[in-house]
C-alpha cells in the first residue's frame, strides 16, 4: 500500500528535476546561439582584415629548413627543426587572402552549423519529441559537419599556404628558393571519420526509437 503521504513529494520532486533539466537545456540553447554570434562577429572581422590590410600575417606555415642553431648551446640535444612558421607578408595578392579568408571561415561555418543542430536536439526535447525526424537529420548533419571541417580545413589552408609560398618565392633573393623554406603538407587525421561513423550508429538507434515511439503513440 502506497503512503499517501509520500506521492506529493516524489511528484513534487520529479517535477523540481525537469524544470531544472528544461532551465539546463535553454542555458546550452542560449549559449550555443551565443557562440554563433560571437563566431560570426569574429569571423567577419578577420575577413575585413584580412582583404583590406596590406601586411597579412599567416601562421603555421610548414618550414623545411632544419635549426641547427637551435641546439647549438644545447649539449644533450643532437638535432632540431623548425615544423611551423609565423609569417607577415606584405603586398599577398587577392587569390591567396581568398583562399586563407576560406581556410579560416569554413570552421567557423561548420561551429555555427553544429550550433545549430544542437538547438534543434533541444527543441525537440523541449517539445517532448526527441526521437524527431528533425533529431535524425540533425545527426546526419552533425556527422557531415565533423568530416566537412576538418578535412575541409586542412585543404584549405594547404592551398592558401601554398599560394603565400608561391608568392614569396618571387619576392626571394637570389638563389633561394620558397621551396628551400617552406613545404608543402596536408594532414588528414581520422579522429572525424571515427566520430562520423559514431554519429551514424547513433542516428540508426534515433530512428528505431523514432518508430517505437510512433507505434507506441499508435496504440494509445
Amino acid at each position: 500500500m502506497t503512503d499517501a503521504g509520500t506521492q506529493p513529494t516524489a511528484t513534487t520532486q520529479r517535477s523540481r528535476t525537469e524544470r531544472i533539466e528544461r532551465y539546463l537545456l535553454q542555458v546550452i540553447a542560449t549559449g550555443a546561439v551565443m557562440f554563433s554570434v560571437i563566431g560570426a562577429w569574429a569571423a567577419i572581422a578577420r575577413a575585413i582584415s584580412l582583404l583590406t590590410s596590406p601586411t597579412v600575417r599567416v601562421t603555421d606555415m610548414m618550414a623545411a629548413t632544419d635549426r641547427a642553431d637551435l641546439v647549438a648551446d644545447f649539449g644533450a640535444v643532437s638535432d632540431a627543426a623548425s615544423v611551423t612558421a609565423d609569417v607577415t607578408v606584405v603586398g599577398l595578392p587577392s587569390a591567396a587572402r581568398w583562399w586563407l579568408l576560406a581556410a579560416d571561415a569554413l570552421p567557423v561555418i561548420t561551429g555555427i552549423g553544429v550550433a545549430v543542430v544542437i538547438i534543434v536536439f533541444i527543441v525537440g526535447v523541449l517539445k517532448g519529441r526527441p526521437f524527431g525526424t528533425m533529431t535524425l537529420w540533425g545527426l546526419v548533419a552533425y556527422a557531415a559537419l565533423a568530416l566537412i571541417g576538418d578535412w575541409g580545413h586542412g585543404v584549405l589552408q594547404a592551398i592558401a599556404h601554398g599560394e603565400v609560398a608561391s608568392f614569396l618565392g618571387g619576392s626571394a633573393a637570389s638563389g633561394v628558393s620558397a621551396d628551400d623554406v617552406f613545404s608543402m603538407s596536408l594532414d588528414i587525421s581520422m579522429t572525424p571519420l571515427v566520430w562520423a561513423i559514431a554519429l551514424a550508429v547513433i542516428a540508426a538507434a534515433f530512428e528505431i526509437g523514432r518508430r517505437m515511439q510512433r507505434d507506441t503513440e499508435g496504440l494509445v
